[in-house]
């Protein structure tokens, strides 16, 4: 049985996508030595196609999978593709399970669309917080103005004022495709310098008017935060207060990787949030992330793992209805075994819009390297956990 793949292998996001692909083709050969033990009469093939972080590229792909045949799809990884796939998917009788989707605007009740993380309202909650207990009352965005991060900004817009906080007038921008646009050439730093002369003006205004320990910088951007702090560090007043961010920022390696990035990032305490496993402890997730970290150099996010699981619930689906040809027969088994299911992120169960009902939070932060002066590192400084 065929099952697809739209993932993010170049691209502003493609630290995301390349991640979860090595995590799915480590799922497609655990899965296939498992339903070869239980002699299931079906074997899995994985057809991945790169989405190159580009939406219409997204929906020129799944098309090529279609035409395969394939009813089962693995992503899209981020929320603009996703949104520009769906309504082909839902006419075309295909199925999507994005490991890493989170706009809340996309949580639409009966769809062909299942997410396996919480949709970003939770996200939303756990920075809030963060922000308040860091004594951070007005906040001001600087975020990419795509579907996922207009319905972050405005998600974390009412829970900081459920809170008592406000977030102020930001910087909205364009987002850029291609991998220019995440690169570290010093040509790339220039495209941001307007937009942070802007943001540097509107955080100069927020201190002088509440001072400067009750203002903080909201970043929702994806790997494109390298080219943005590195420029930052030029325009005085943004390194004065502190700095937060998003899940698609969390663990980004050319952050840490770069002395003028990570720098300013550890002068701003820069702190993201993520989703977090159920259970970081389980020695199936860590030979899971031994083997994802072994392939990518590097601590891949938790989507990775998420993707993991995404691939065995899909998998096990084809398995119980037979590699079915009835849609609804086949999302009523994907919401079925989810809802069963026990996989190395922990529980799977899904809400009523086919997103993933629970989940905590990790905050990681960009911290000086204890081995060497000046080297950094991801490091995990806490969680958040909702009621």
């Amino acid at each position: 049985v065929k099952i697809g793949a739209l993932l993010p292998i170049t691209g502003v996001s493609s630290s995301l996508g390349e991640s979860e692909v090595a995590a799915i083709k480590i799922a497609a050969r655990d899965i296939n030595e498992h339903l070869f033990k239980t002699h299931s009469n079906i074997g899995i093939e994985l057809i991945i196609e790169d989405t190159q972080t580009n939406p219409s590229v997204s929906l020129e792909k799944l098309k090529h999978l279609a035409a395969k045949g394939i009813k089962i799809v693995i992503g899209p990884a981020t929320s603009e593709d996703l949104k520009t796939t769906q309504d082909y998917a839902d006419k075309n009788g295909i199925v999507l399970i994005s490991p890493s989707s989170t706009a809340h605007s996309l949580a639409i009740k009966g769809n062909n669309v299942f997410r396996f993380v919480p949709d970003d309202t939770h996200q939303a909650q756990a920075i809030s917080k963060l922000m308040w207990n860091d004594g951070i009352r007005v906040v001001i965005p600087f975020w990419r103005t795509d579907v996922y991060g207009n319905d972050l900004v405005t998600a974390t817009k009412h829970s900081l004022q459920d809170l008592g906080g406000r977030v102020a007038d930001g910087v909205g921008y364009i987002p850029n495709t291609g991998d220019f646009a995440a690169s570290l050439n010093r040509i790339n730093f220039i495209v941001w310098d307007q937009d942070l002369k802007a943001l540097d003006s509107k955080v100069n205004q927020a201190i002088s008017q509440y001072g400067i320990d009750k203002v903080g910088v909201y970043s929702v951007g994806f790997d494109e935060i390298a080219p943005i702090f590195i420029q930052a560090q030029n325009h005085p007043t943004l390194s004065k207060v502190k700095w937060f961010g998003s899940d698609k920022e969390t663990l980004n390696n050319k952050l840490i990787r770069n002395t003028d990035a990570a720098a300013f990032a550890v002068k701003t305490n820069f702190t993201t949030p993520i989703y977090a496993v159920e259970n970081d402890n389980d020695e199936r997730l860590k030979h899971i992330e031994d083997q994802i970290h072994e392939q990518i150099e590097r601590t891949p996010r938790s989507y990775a793992s998420v993707a993991y699981d995404t691939l065995w619930v899909a998998a096990l689906a084809e398995n119980d209805t037979k590699a079915t040809q009835d849609i609804n027969y086949l999302k009523s088994a994907i919401v079925k075994i989810a809802d069963s299911y026990k996989g190395i992120t922990g529980n799977t169960s899904l809400n009523q819009f086919g997103d993933r009902k629970y989940g905590d939070y990790d905050f990681w932060a960009v911290r000086n390297s204890e081995s060497t002066h000046d080297s950094f590192i991801w490091k995990r400084v806490g969680k958040y956990i909702p009621n």
